[in-house]
């Protein structure tokens, strides 16, 4: 009897292991079938305001996730968007100015021809309409992805949404951690530079939070001013001195978020964001190399100091079992900080600006979704802003006080839009095609009324191959800097409170296929019509606000991704414009200028790779590489008419490599990383186009440690 229980006993044992074994094989299955699932159908809301797979989105759009960020260890949105095809970044070590498609925004754009946005909301700094895109703008840590759509996007979102959006998805509840950071210590050219990363968040039944830090100093001083700059305004004071003295990096931002969700009744989110930079502004576009001590022993140079803040409200109601009603409305407020100042190349005075603003943005919209085929989406946005644009005040070096303003007016403003829209999305077949209209209306106090729509199909036209026919129209208001600025001195900007705006029609057409989970192509073509291009451009002896220009584009985009788990990614990716500008001007500027694109290159390639290495266990380690090459750029139409001739920047390549360890778990629970990373390995000089006379030289080679961790 005791044997045969032995025996049962034993038996039993081994049936519970099989059946232990069995369901943990099951729960992997499961798991690598979601995975699978997920990793083929990434999921965005920003091409119509409903949640659809990339691949169902109406829109030209990338998605780069926080992994992306982590592999190739990107600091900046900057750094994201200069390593995506349909963009081109120039960065003058003050604010970074975005291109897309072969269309720039001029001088003093800031970034403003895309629409930047934090989980759906504007962040522009108003008074220009700018975005700012380095460490000042959000602490990666706390995001989960970054959805880029290339196109216009004025029916969904109004003013700016022009010639692309750029929305930046903060990390859900049920994906937070306690803690994840990351830091970054080394050398830009010989300074010492460093950031820090951090985000914290946690979920409590009902109840969450996000809170996210970010911070950098740093410095690019010892930057040599391009030889390729035909006029630059240099002080008497820096003698033949071409390099800059101060280039110095500060920027901090704060991010955070509460919320209370009920899944079955809506949720209610408070989020705030405090954010600002100081940049030192040696290139700055008025007088360059400013830095120095003048002969009575006080300090000049420029300096660029500015910050905002936003305090934002969000609150979602099942209103119904296929409806949806919610309210946004954020306050925002922000303008130049105490240190700004601004030499204009004098001894006995530096300028100090004047400028502020703040206002409302508030949003109420309506879903409604009888079923997964058909939803309806419609909206109503009010904006109040208030600007307060200063004329300038030249300020004493001897004594620190007013000498007397810079000339020009005192502007209080009060701008104000109403907008109203609809939205549809309709799955007219299933798999074989998707259609996707809307239409909105803006009403503006400054620029009047504007209305804008789209249309869109998608068509899975095999199960691994899907196409997308796209057409929108977008506009872009100008910036209450292009429609009041004050001149800082004789030969700076002047307003034009007389400017309409800009407006763009777009086709796209885009394939895409992938045959399995590992590798990803797509490809498409897109034609763009540009008008009333608005610009400082040369009027007597000082850049007055116009609008100067039609401009007709042509891309053509194509990108390779591969992905194997953690043992390879890659990517390939190509853009060829072909841009063509009518300045309706006669006469020696026209025919020096002539029809040619400016600025932006007529090609770009891309790649990288990251592949783990055959490295002992304890210590796994990858490799990778990144490259660009960029084509050549014709130069700005000030430098042409100072250099009394046409002429281009002579192409150049940037790599950036990468050691990392893939993560180790040296405390349970926690995931580390180390990764030792080069960029401009061959320290490439450039240079890249500016638009007053002078070119900005690439960043000098930068090396560092990053450490990240994860609790």
């Amino acid at each position: 009897m005791n044997k045969r229980l032995s025996v049962l006993a034993i038996l039993s044992v081994e049936l519970l292991r099989s059946a232990i074994a069995q369901a943990e094989d099951t729960k992997a299955s499961a798991g690598d079938d979601l995975d699978l699932v997920k990793l083929l159908n990434v999921q965005v809301s920003t091409a119509s305001k409903t949640a659809e797979s990339v691949e169902d989105a109406p829109a030209v759009i990338t998605v780069v996730t926080r992994d992306d960020i982590r592999r190739w260890g990107y600091q900046t949105v900057a750094e994201v968007l200069s390593h995506c095809v349909g963009f081109y970044v120039i960065d003058d070590s003050i604010m970074p100015d975005v291109g897309v498609r072969g269309m720039t925004g001029g001088l003093g754009s800031e970034s403003s021809v895309v629409k930047v946005m934090i989980d759906g909301r504007s962040v522009a700094y108003r008074t220009t309409s700018g975005n700012w895109l380095g460490v000042e703008l959000i602490p990666l840590e706390s995001i989960k992805q970054i959805e880029i759509i290339r196109g216009p996007a004025s029916a969904l979102y109004g003013a700016d949404a022009f010639l692309g959006v750029v929305n930046i998805i903060t990390e859900p509840p049920e994906e937070t951690r306690p803690v994840r950071a990351r830091a970054f210590g080394g050398l830009s050219g010989s300074n010492p530079s460093g950031t820090i990363d951090v985000a914290s968040g946690q979920k409590f039944g009902h109840f969450d939070y996000l809170i996210g830090v970010a911070g950098e100093y740093g410095s690019r001083s010892g930057e040599a001013l391009p030889s390729e700059s035909p006029a630059p305004t240099l002080p008497g004071y820096v003698g033949k001195r071409m390099t800059a003295n101060n280039l110095d990096r500060r920027s901090l931002s704060v991010e955070s978020r509460f919320g209370y969700r009920v899944p079955s009744v809506g949720h209610l989110v408070l989020s705030a964001n405090l954010s600002g930079f100081e940049r030192g502004g040696d290139f700055a576009p008025l007088a360059q190399l400013t830095n120095a001590t003048s002969s009575t022993g006080q300090a000049m140079g420029t300096v660029v100091s500015e910050g905002q803040a936003r305090i934002n409200a969000d609150g979602l109601l099942h209103a119904a079992k296929n409806v949806d009603v919610e309210l946004q409305s954020t306050y925002f407020q922000g303008g130049v900080l105490p240190d700004d100042r601004v030499e204009v190349g004098s001894e006995l005075y530096y300028v100090k600006r004047r400028q502020s603003y703040s206002g409302v943005d508030s949003i109420l919209e309506g879903r409604w979704a009888p079923d997964r085929r058909f939803n309806l989406i419609v909206g109503a946005e009010g904006v109040y802003d208030h600007e307060v644009l200063l004329a300038p005040e030249r300020i004493d070096r001897a004594t620190g006080a007013i000498a007397v303003t810079a000339g020009g007016a005192d502007h209080h403003v009060d701008l104000t839009n109403l907008g109203a829209f609809v939205s549809s999305n309709w799955t007219v077949i299933e798999r074989w095609l998707k259609v996707t209209g809307g239409l909105r209306v803006d009403s503006h106090s400054i620029y009047g009324n504007q209305l804008n729509g789209r249309l869109g199909a998608t068509s899975h036209l095999t199960s691994t191959v899907v196409a997308k026919l796209l057409y929108g129209s977008a506009f872009k208001a100008p910036s209450p800097y292009l429609l009041y600025a004050s001149p800082l001195r004789p030969g700076d900007v002047v307003g034009n409170p007389n400017l309409a705006p800009q407006t763009i029609q777009t086709a796209e057409f885009q394939l895409s296929w992938k045959p399995n989970r590992v590798f990803t192509a797509t490809s498409g073509v897109s034609y763009n019509w540009l008008f009333n291009e608005a610009e400082f451009t040369p009027d007597g002896i000082n850049q007055t606000a116009r609008n100067v220009a039609r401009q007709q584009s042509f891309s053509w985009e194509t990108r390779l991704d591969v992905k194997h788990y953690d043992d390879i990614a890659g990517y390939l990716s190509s853009e060829i414009n072909s841009s063509f500008r009518d300045l309706g001007e006669v006469g020696y500027l026209a025919q020096l200028v002539g029809t040619h694109n400016i600025i932006y290159p007529p090609f770009v390639f891309r790649g990288g790779v990251m592949i783990g290495l055959p490295t002992p266990p304890s210590i796994p380690m990858s490799a990778g590489a990144e490259g660009t090459f960029v084509g050549p750029r014709r130069v700005d139409d000030t430098s042409q008419l100072e250099a009394g001739k046409s002429f281009d920047l002579k192409p150049y390549v940037l790599v950036n490599v990468s050691l990392m360890t893939r993560p180790l778990y040296l405390i349970p629970g926690h995931e580390s990383v180390v990764a030792l990373r080069i960029k401009n390995l061959l320290d490439e000089r450039g240079p890249d186009p500016g638009y007053s006379g002078i070119q900005y030289p690439l960043t000098s080679r930068e090396v560092y440690l990053e450490l990240r961790h994860t609790y």
